[in-house]
């Protein structure tokens, strides 16, 4: 009995973990920006990951870490935020620290609640009127 009881806790608990897990699509990704429009919706692509500090990305990017923390930027230009996925796939992303170089030209950062969508290697962000 005490064994299928342990055997029962262990289960349970492995579906809970693999399930909230799973509820962070985000997590550990990396993208490029291919597009930013007027209306704050993003289109990106899948991109290498970053390892910060060491690289220098060469492209306009945005990363996701699994501790919910993000990085954003170009060559010249370095932010890390926030962020928090919530049911139905949106994703709260809250603007924090900045670098950047004394030539360089700040590209637009996004901040506030998107809907998000993956389709493969395509990443969409679509701001949610409140």
């Amino acid at each position: 009995m005490k064994k299928l009881l342990l055997t029962f806790i262990i289960t349970t608990f492995s579906l809970i973990t693999t399930a909230k897990a799973q509820t962070n699509a985000l997590a550990k990704t990396t993208w490029e920006v291919e597009k930013i429009n007027a209306d704050g919706s993003a289109t990106f692509k899948k991109a290498k990951s970053i390892k910060f500090p060491a690289e220098q990305p060469k492209f306009n990017f945005l990363q996701f870490e699994a501790d919910k923390k993000f990085h954003t930027g170009t060559s010249c230009f370095h932010m890390m935020g926030t962020y928090n996925v919530y049911e139905d796939n949106q994703v709260e992303i809250s603007e924090g620290m900045a670098d950047m170089a004394g030539d360089c030209k700040e590209p637009k950062t996004l901040n506030g609640t998107y809907q998000f969508k993956i389709d493969k290697d395509r990443l969409e962000l679509t701001p949610i009127k409140e």
